[in-house]
């Protein structure tokens, strides 16, 4: 099962016995932001860290459950993350929450931030780039998944709450209404994201978002190849959402396919092959 940890006592759980190996073996972080301070609440984010927690566990993750951390317990929280990363095989990041893009850079918003300005967001928040290093040391895949909308339309006035977007008028949206820089992961590494640049991630009017909902629906089904996964979870998505939310996928993988789930409901081998091949953006629309 996996484990709602306090922060003081984060990760410990993967120190005792039973649980070493499968911190080898495949290890998430999922972190849900819902609770603002500052910023407009999100409904569902909670929901979906818990759900997708659940899901990654049902899959054969070791997971660890965030859920409204502060700027501090965030940064904590993927300190030691990127610890026990060194010993996986597979470091999978998930997280839900307002995100913006500043200046060229990522950044992913936690719940007391009090950002006014460019230099707010870049002191008080995560960026992609700390992501990428918390899973950058596991050994075959790393795995960063953002549903949250990702720009800073306003220069260095940022106002989320105040943004036009293009999502329906009933639907709350995780971040202001715009884009979010294109990335270019080390191979071995894929970024997904809820919507691609110029779209907002919805929040959702059930008790998930559109993303979070397709992906606990693709990372259940066995013998599905990890790319063609993500694509067939942006079909889905765009279908859901009236083609107003668009989810695209960076990365670089091995020659060799690979897979979350069996059809006996455990990982296949990603495989040892050396040949590397760049999967852009959707490649295959």
């Amino acid at each position: 099962m996996f484990r709602f940890v306090p922060f003081l006592a984060l990760f410990l759980h993967l120190l005792l016995p039973g649980t070493a190996e499968a911190a080898r073996d495949r290890i998430a972080l999922v972190m849900g932001m819902g609770d603002y301070q500052y910023l407009p609440p999100l409904q569902n984010t909670r929901n979906d860290a818990t759900d997708m927690a659940r899901t990654l566990e049902r899959i054969g993750f070791d997971v660890t459950l965030s859920l409204d951390a502060s700027t501090s317990e965030m940064t904590q929280i993927l300190d030691d993350f990127a610890f026990h990363s060194e010993v996986a095989e597979l470091a999978l990041i998930y997280f839900a929450g307002h995100g913006i893009e500043v200046q060229g850079e990522n950044f992913l918003i936690p719940v007391d931030a009090n950002v006014t300005s460019n230099r707010d967001v870049q002191r008080q928040s995560a960026s992609l780039k700390q992501l990428l290093a918390a899973v950058d040391r596991a050994r075959k895949m790393r795995i960063v998944i953002l549903d949250s909308c990702r720009d800073n339309p306003l220069g260095d006035s940022i106002a989320l709450s105040s943004t036009s977007t293009q999502s329906s008028p009933q639907e709350d949206t995780r971040g202001g209404g715009g884009g979010m820089a294109a990335v270019d992961p080390d191979r071995g590494t894929l970024v997904a994201f809820a919507a691609r640049d110029g779209q907002v991630a919805l929040d959702g009017t059930g008790d998930n978002s559109p993303y979070a909902q397709a992906l606990m629906q693709k990372m259940v089904q066995p013998n599905l190849e990890i790319s063609l996964m993500f694509r067939q979870v942006r079909d889905i998505v765009l279908q859901k959402t009236g083609n107003l939310q668009e989810p695209h996928t960076y990365g670089s993988l091995t020659g060799v396919p690979f897979y979350l789930t069996s059809s006996t409901g455990q990982q296949l081998p990603a495989g040892t092959s050396e040949a590397w091949s760049a999967l852009k953006p959707d490649q295959e629309e």
